[in-house]
């Protein structure tokens, strides 16, 4: 995350910061381009508590599935740890 004055800074190829209504495209692990993307909203959710929105987004029957799919990637979260939901569309 970064500063709203900062918005424009890139960390490096793989890490700007994603601003809601811009298109981004999309690779695969070989680089290659799957797809173009445009961020529609963001929202803080809690480990405890996943948005219907998301968890269905994501194509999971339920937030526990949800849970067991991401659980390895948050690092095993705590109940009231907090993340940020990216909300897209394909361009």
């Amino acid at each position: 995350m970064v500063e709203l004055g900062e918005v424009d800074i890139a960390e490096d190829e793989y890490n700007d910061a994603l601003v809601i209504g811009r298109y981004y495209d999309v690779y695969d692990s070989k680089l290659e381009r799957r797809a173009t993307i445009r961020v529609v909203a963001m929202e803080l959710c809690r480990w405890d508590s996943i948005p219907e929105r998301l968890w269905r987004g994501e194509t999971n029957s339920n937030a526990d599935e949800f849970r067991s799919d991401h659980e390895e990637y948050f690092g095993a979260p705590d109940e009231d740890f907090e993340f940020v939901a990216y909300y897209f569309e394909v361009a």
